[in-house]
């Protein structure tokens, strides 16, 4: 699902959570804000909880 978030997103994310980096080694990075990658960061959660909601509805319906 991770691959499926849209490219800025997904980065931040990536690099945020699985790498460990800072939002402001973030922002350093890819010429941002660190503002814009804590939005990046948040709208990449709010992407995956609805992507993960979905597959659950899904399968849920699926089941029965």
């Amino acid at each position: 699902m991770v691959q499926q978030l849209p490219d800025r997103y997904r980065m931040v994310f990536s690099m945020y959570v699985l790498d460990g980096y800072s939002h402001k080694e973030i922002a350093s990075m890819m010429e941002i804000t660190e503002g814009t990658s804590k939005s990046n960061l948040a709208r990449a959660r709010q992407h995956l909880k609805e992507m993960i909601n979905t597959w659950r509805f899904n399968n849920n319906c699926n089941a029965s």
